[in-house]
Parts: structure tokens; sequence; C-alpha cells
């Protein structure tokens, strides 16, 4: 298990890779544009790096192609 599937998506899924390297690399610029805020709203500066971390590996990741999505769809077949 990685840090991120323990300490930001424990039990969830990742969305779609295609256009998530720009979208995460975008919302790390504005969140850093923003830390200034932070410390306001309650958070700490372990959560700002935590965050920061967050969207630089995830960036990374899919543009790398490490990091992917998955979508299964399950159907029941016969009677419920």
């Amino acid at each position: 298990m990685t840090r991120i599937q323990q300490y930001i998506f424990p039990d969830g899924p990742v969305a779609s890779r295609s256009p998530h390297a720009t979208t995460l690399r975008l919302w790390r610029e504005r969140f850093l544009q923003r830390r200034n805020r932070l410390a306001r709203l309650g958070f700490d500066e372990v959560f700002e790096r935590m965050w920061e971390l967050y969207l630089a590996y995830s960036e990374a990741g899919f543009r790398s192609g490490y990091l992917d999505v998955h979508q299964w769809t399950f159907e029941r077949r016969g009677p419920r």
C-alpha cells in the first residue's frame, strides 16, 4: 500500500488518467499560490506538505504511466 492509498484515499478509487497530469499540475500551482490561507483554516505544515507531495507525486505518476485508472463494472447474472 502506498502512502497515497493509506493517507489520502483510503479504500478509494483514483479517477481517469488521461487529463489528470495537467489537472494535478494546475491544482498544485493553485494550492501553492493559496498556501497562506491554510493556517487560518486550522491546517498545519504537515497537512500542507502532505498535499503538496500528493499532488506532485500524482502528476508525475500519471505522466510516467506508473499511475493508471481502471473502471470495473459488475453485473449480477440470473434472478435476484
